[in-house]
C-alpha cells in the first residue's frame, strides 16, 4: 500500500516537472536570440563607426547573408567585427534560436519601417512569421530592436 503512495506521489511531481519544461525552454530560446540580437547591434555600431554607414544589404532574403558578409568577411585581411557559432549560422544565414533567418533592413539602401535613420533588426520568434508584411517585424512573438 504505502508503496502506491510512493508511486503516485513521483506520478504527481513528474507530471508537475513535465509540464513546466515546455515554457523554460521557450524562455531560454527567447534570451538566446536576444543575447545574438545584442551582439548583433553591436557589431552594426562598430561597423558605423568604422565606415560612418550601417553594411549595404540587398533585399531580402539575401540582406541577412551580405550582413554576415559585411560583419564577418571572408577576407582574413578585413575587419571582423563579430564571430558566430555554428549553431548561429545556416550556410551565411543568420539564423535565431528556431532556425529561423533574422532579418535586417538597412538605412543605408533602404528606409526601415521603425528605426528609420537607423536599422531595423528582428527575429520572427517561435513562430518563423511576423504579422503584416515581411518589413514587419512586428508580431507578438517577434523579438525586434526597437522595442525591447
Amino acid at each position: 500500500m504505502e508503496l502506491l503512495v510512493v508511486i503516485g506521489i513521483i506520478i504527481v511531481i513528474a507530471a508537475s516537472v513535465l509540464t513546466v519544461i515546455p515554457g523554460i525552454r521557450e524562455k531560454t530560446q527567447k534570451k538566446a536570440t536576444k543575447a545574438l540580437m545584442d551582439r548583433l547591434e553591436i557589431a552594426i555600431e562598430q561597423y558605423y563607426d568604422d565606415n560612418r554607414s550601417y553594411p549595404p544589404t540587398g533585399a531580402e532574403p539575401t540582406a541577412i547573408e551580405d550582413l554576415k558578409k559585411a560583419l564577418q568577411p571572408s577576407d582574413p585581411a578585413s575587419k571582423q567585427y563579430i564571430e558566430f557559432a555554428d549553431e548561429e549560422l545556416d550556410n551565411n544565414i543568420i539564423i535565431d534560436e528556431w532556425g529561423n533567418p533574422f532579418v535586417f533592413v538597412s538605412s543605408t539602401d533602404a528606409t526601415p519601417n521603425n528605426n528609420t535613420t537607423t536599422y531595423d533588426l528582428y527575429s520572427t520568434g517561435p513562430d518563423g512569421i511576423t504579422s503584416l508584411s515581411p518589413d514587419d517585424g512586428d508580431d507578438a512573438d517577434d523579438i525586434n530592436n526597437w522595442s525591447r
